[in-house]
């Protein structure tokens, strides 16, 4: 587990802290993907979350593993709270949309998720849950998508200007250095 943590922090150090892209267009990417993430599109969500970026120039590297948020094994609990969500937003709740939204539940619990048929039944249930769950999704993507713009903003330019700060404080040292053995250098001569 300690290995993977490594990887994740070696990937955001390497490819989104320090790309040349600014705060903003990270932090988009990050807003864009959570917004996703939330959205019943298990399947294709990381392709939809990429091509969005894409089209608002957002970072597409951040947006790969926060859409992964919803996956096959944690999906039921918050597609479940969105449709909650959703039903409580709407007034007209549709029985066929609860019915559906058990049915996925269970469908998800089988476990078959490297066969394609499983992907086709989940995207076609997922279509046919309901309004309440695309609002309910709606909903907590654009809210969370909103906290995550300004975490991310925050911190990036946060973990920008200490390592500005850092860089700084080495040049100092090491040119410190330099002078003093310039100096004892020149004693010797």
């Amino acid at each position: 587990m300690a290995r993977y943590w490594f990887r994740l922090r070696r990937f955001v150090a390497n490819k989104v802290l320090h790309t040349g892209d600014t705060p903003h267009v990270i932090a988009l990417g990050s807003a864009i993907a959570v917004l996703v993430a939330f959205l019943p599109l298990v399947g294709c969500q990381t392709f939809v979350a990429i091509g969005i970026a894409a089209l608002f120039r957002a970072n597409k590297a951040v947006c790969i593993p926060i859409v992964w948020i919803t996956n096959p094994l944690t999906m039921w609990p918050i597609y479940y709270g969105c449709f909650a969500l959703g039903r409580f937003v709407l007034p007209t709740a549709t029985p066929a949309s609860e019915e559906g939204l058990q049915r996925l539940i269970e469908f998800t619990k089988s476990g078959h998720f490297f066969n394609v048929q499983y992907w086709a039944d989940l995207f076609r249930l997922l279509a046919g849950v309901g309004v309440e769950l695309w609002v309910g999704g709606m909903i907590v993507g654009v809210v969370g998508g909103l906290i995550s713009y300004s975490l991310v903003r925050s911190g990036v330019v946060a973990y920008r200007e200490r390592r500005r700060q850092r860089l700084l404080r080495r040049s100092v040292f090491q040119a410190r250095r330099t002078r003093e053995r310039i100096a004892r250098q020149g004693d010797a001569v």
